[in-house]
């Protein structure tokens, strides 16, 4: 075993994260899901969701044979819904296939939402065999202690590979998860905490100057939402299964506040409107503001729309619903 292999498998036992929901039991499947949870979202966002997914679903089983709107109900609000879609639907090929887990980082990746670097994080952790992953904490430990450029993903890739123990595969690859985020933190690392320090290029002062890029403002879009009571319920819809929200259900949504009057009134004829405050939400890729329109149909009317969506209750709808739209749905409960 090298010794930076080493001295981080040190550090991992003495001073590594401990009680994370997914570490004990450690089973693949506990692992896998928490992998997949753990893309591009911080621990402490998930861990909350992850004990409440496996309570609903204690197993690939349970998860495969529960319907996708159902799952979507319990991600919302954890973001980057296809996550949850490819969970859903590899949990299906799993059980298509006899019901037995991946054991083979190969075998991970021909699954849908699995890359490389979360097919090694499974293996090494679920299985204790060494593998390379590069999550982001890896990646920038990786990168700083061998005075690689952050973004060579190639020669990381090699570098990782090579720096792998014979053994000890879930202490290693946890203690470069636990080194990002305890001591090669983004922003003001505590290199003196950190047990690679004394051969560290980063800490000996190699580092290199970053380019300046000029962060392009984020696109905006403004959205119109018809929240139509009746009864005590709101007119939801399915979202496409793709973009953003795919899969979730959400008030008819247009592009125009007349177009969306235009839209209801040709169904239920004339109607009261009320105009909520304008609603800001920021995305990964763009700035969505989000205008509500309010109305109450009455209860003959309710049918005209029976072919353009599902009446639900908004404090419990019981399918997906993205979270600045729940928000929206319990106001428009509770008027």
């Amino acid at each position: 075993m090298g010794d930076c292999a080493r001295r981080v498998i040190r550090h991992r036992r003495r001073r590594g994260r401990r009680g994370l929901p997914w570490q004990r039991p450690r089973t693949l499947y506990r692992v896998w899901v928490s992998e997949i949870m753990l893309q591009q979202t911080r621990v402490a966002a998930v861990a909350p969701y992850f004990r409440r997914f496996l309570r609903a679903y204690p197993s690939v089983k349970r998860l495969a044979e529960a319907p996708l709107d159902e799952v979507l109900a319990r991600w919302a609000g954890l973001g980057y819904y296809a996550r949850a879609r490819n969970l859903h639907r590899a949990a299906r090929m799993i059980r298509a296939g006899g019901g037995r887990l991946p054991r083979a980082v190969e075998d991970w990746r021909r699954l849908p939402g699995v890359g490389p670097s979360t097919a090694g994080a499974i293996v090494s952790l679920a299985l204790d065999r060494p593998a390379a992953m590069l999550d982001a904490n890896a990646q920038r430990v990786l990168a700083r202690h061998q005075g690689l450029d952050p973004a060579a993903r190639a020669a990381l890739w090699r570098r990782a590979e090579e720096l792998l123990p014979a053994r000890d595969g879930a202490d290693y690859t946890q203690g470069l998860m636990d080194l990002g985020a305890q001591c090669c933190t983004a922003r003001a690392p505590d290199c003196p905490r950190c047990p690679l320090r004394r051969d560290c290029r980063y800490a000996a002062g190699d580092r290199p100057a970053a380019p300046v890029r000029a962060k392009p403002p984020r696109p905006r879009r403004t959205r119109w939402l018809l929240a139509l009571r009746s009864g005590g319920e709101v007119l939801l819809q399915p979202r496409p299964p793709d973009g953003i929200w795919g899969g979730l259900w959400s008030l008819p949504e247009f592009g125009g506040r007349a177009a969306a009057r235009r839209w209801a009134e040709a169904r239920a004829g004339e109607l009261d409107w009320v105009e909520g405050a304008p609603r800001r939400h920021q995305l990964s890729h763009r700035e969505l503001t989000l205008r509500p329109l309010r109305a109450e149909v009455g209860r003959a009317q309710r049918a005209a729309f029976g072919g353009d969506g599902r009446w639900r209750d908004p404090e419990n709808p019981g399918v997906g619903v993205p979270a600045p739209v729940a928000r929206l749905l319990r106001e428009a409960g509770g008027d």
